[in-house]
This record gives structure tokens, C-alpha cells and sequence, in this order.
């Protein structure tokens, strides 16, 4: 090599050193409202990103579905192909990526959010991410959908018999629309985007969503009635896009990791702790919520006897009993 090669290659090297790291603008897509607590932990996430990158990442939340026009199925290949760096998705809609992620959904297996999001925090939660991951997505953190309770025109729903001939609207998975099927309700899917019009119009007479969701898409100024029935559970997975994922810094990587872990974990709090203002904000509103006793939530139970074993199998035993003894686990005093 010249002097006058080593003399430029010296001055290239030391021009790419003193290169800034690199800078991104994120955006994050959802589609639910941006009242929602999903968008607080968002918030967050964005707040930590850019004060201790000083600025040099600028993170942009999306709200309302106006980057995938409400479609999920649109969110989801913007953020494989790298047109959009995070979304937010449940697990009962990533069943449609692998049936693994159904056991999340399983009618009644978790006691509390708490010990679901302990669930999702060890083994299970990394199993999960390896389906995404090859899928070209990436979990960065989870956060709490919170139980899915049963909202209706009619009502109260005191029992499976008043459910006869109500038509409700549930995630397109076979686990909800057998089940509610057998319980005596006549489910249907719908986009999550169609339901405030169709319960207006009377399309449907009520559906199945946790409680922030049902008072930030304001379907109870429709449906009067909520029987508390923590039917099922559902995660939030703050999920990037391995395009992005890939061109950050190792120090990049580990600073938008931790800023997602913190979002998620602000985000689970603040989903635990409105539920209780929100029941009352909407039955000062005029919404009768009502909760079953033991004896008629068994009622409910009982009706699934029939269809259980067929989704233990489709899910798998062992992935159920896995998740029924790290439910055991955490339980444990």
C-alpha cells in the first residue's frame, strides 16, 4: 500500500468515526383510539426514546388506524416489510400467525392479569417471540389487554340461557366463536373497526372486549349492559419490525428494549388501575354492570365442557399444562 493509500484510507476511517450514530424517526401504528391506554404506554416509550437518545430518535405514535386504514392485516405486513417501524397487536389476533399464541386466550386459565403478564414474562412470552421473529417481527415488550367481559343492548346477562339468539361480535378465532356458539350466543366476526357502527345500526347486539376498550371506542353509548365475566385473557405485544430491528446499534438495540420494558410496565399498571374508574364513568353514563355470582359464572363455564378438549389438542397438552403449572407456579405464596 502507498503512503498516499494509507494516507486516505486513514482519512476515510476517521471520517466514518466521526460520523453521528445513526438517527431514526419510529413510527408506531395501532388502531385503537387514542384515548386508549395502549397509546399511554406508547407515550412513554417515546418520551424515554428520544430524552436519552438526546433527541436523535423522534418517535411518532399513530393512532386510530390512519396509517393501515383500521385494517390489522395491513398494520401487520406494513411492519414485515418495514414501512413502519412498531405496531401494537393482541395474542388472540396473533393466533393468526401460529396457534401457540392461542393458549393466552384460553377461557378462564388465568386468575388475574398479574399472573398472566408473570406467564408472558418468562418461557411462554419467549416461545411466543420465535414465531414472530420468524415472521420478520420482533416483541420488544408486553403489556395488558386486560379480561374480555361481555357488553350487550339486552340484558343483564345473568345466565347462558339469556344469551339465546343474541347475536355478539367476537375476534375471528375459533376458540371465541365456539365457545360463545356453545355458551348459546350467536358470534360472529367482525373487524374491530366496524363494531361501534354495527352495534349502532343493530347489526350485532353486543361483543366481547375488556373494559378500556369497550370505553375507548365508546361501544357502551350504545350497549347499556356489561356482565363482568373475565371470559379470557389478552397481551399486547409492543412488536417491531425486524427491518428496523436490524439496522440499530447493539447500544441502540438495548436502549429501545429498555425503553419498551418500561412503556409495557407503565402501560400494565395504568390498565389495572382504570378499570375500576371506567366501570364507573360508565355506569354514571347509564351502562348496568353487573357481575355474576360463582354459581352462575360456573353456568357459563360448564357450557364449554363439550369444545375444551378439542382446542387443548389443537394448542397442544403440553404447551396447556405448561401454562397451567406456571400459573401454579406464580400462584404459590
Amino acid at each position: 500500500m502507498s503512503q498516499l493509500t494509507r494516507m486516505l484510507a486513514v482519512a476515510g476511517l476517521s471520517t466514518l468515526l466521526a460520523l453521528p450514530a445513526m438517527a431514526a424517526k419510529i413510527k408506531i401504528a395501532t388502531n385503537v383510539a387514542d384515548t386508549s391506554n395502549w397509546v399511554v404506554g406508547a407515550k412513554r416509550f417515546k418520551e424515554i426514546v428520544e430524552k436519552e437518545s438526546g433527541g436523535r430518535h423522534q418517535v411518532e405514535i399513530h393512532a386510530n388506524g390512519v396509517l393501515s386504514g383500521r385494517n390489522d392485516r395491513v398494520e401487520l405486513e406494513m411492519a414485515q416489510a418495514g414501512a413502519v417501524e412498531i405496531i401494537m397487536k393482541t395474542t388472540p389476533w396473533l393466533a393468526q400467525l401460529h396457534p401457540d399464541f392461542m393458549v393466552m386466550s384460553v377461557p378462564w386459565v388465568f386468575p388475574d392479569s398479574k399472573t398472566a403478564m408473570a406467564v408472558m414474562d418468562g418461557a411462554i412470552g419467549e416461545r411466543l417471540n420465535k414465531h414472530l421473529q420468524s415472521r420478520n417481527l420482533h416483541a420488544l415488550g408486553w403489556g395488558s389487554g386486560s379480561f374480555f367481559q361481555l357488553y350487550t343492548n339486552k340484558g343483564p346477562m345473568k345466565a347462558p340461557d339469556d344469551l339465546k339468539g343474541v347475536k355478539i361480535r367476537t375476534p375471528g378465532l375459533n376458540l371465541y366463536l365456539d365457545s360463545w356458539k356453545a355458551i348459546g350466543a350467536n358470534p360472529v366476526a367482525m373487524n374491530f373497526a366496524e363494531v361501534f357502527s354495527a352495534l349502532q345500526a343493530g347489526a350485532i347486539d353486543g361483543g366481547i372486549s375488556p373494559i378500556p376498550l369497550i370505553y375507548s371506542s365508546r361501544f357502551y353509548e350504545v350497549s347499556k349492559n356489561i356482565s363482568v365475566v373475565n371470559f379470557s385473557f389478552e397481551a399486547v405485544g409492543f412488536i417491531a419490525s425486524n427491518t428496523f430491528w436490524s439496522k440499530l446499534s447493539d447500544a441502540d438495540k438495548a436502549l429501545v428494549r429498555k425503553a419498551a420494558t418500561e412503556a409495557m410496565a407503565h402501560q400494565r399498571k395504568v390498565a389495572d388501575d382504570e378499570e375500576a374508574d371506567l366501570v364507573k364513568k360508565m355506569e354514571a353514563a347509564g351502562v348496568n354492570v353487573y357481575t355474576p355470582t360463582t354459581a352462575e359464572l360456573n353456568a357459563f363455564k360448564a357450557k364449554l365442557d363439550p369444545v375444551m378438549p378439542g382446542f387443548r389438542k389443537q394448542i397442544g397438552e403440553d404447551l396447556m399444562k405448561t401454562v397451567e403449572s406456571e400459573v401454579a407456579r406464580v400462584r404459590k405464596p
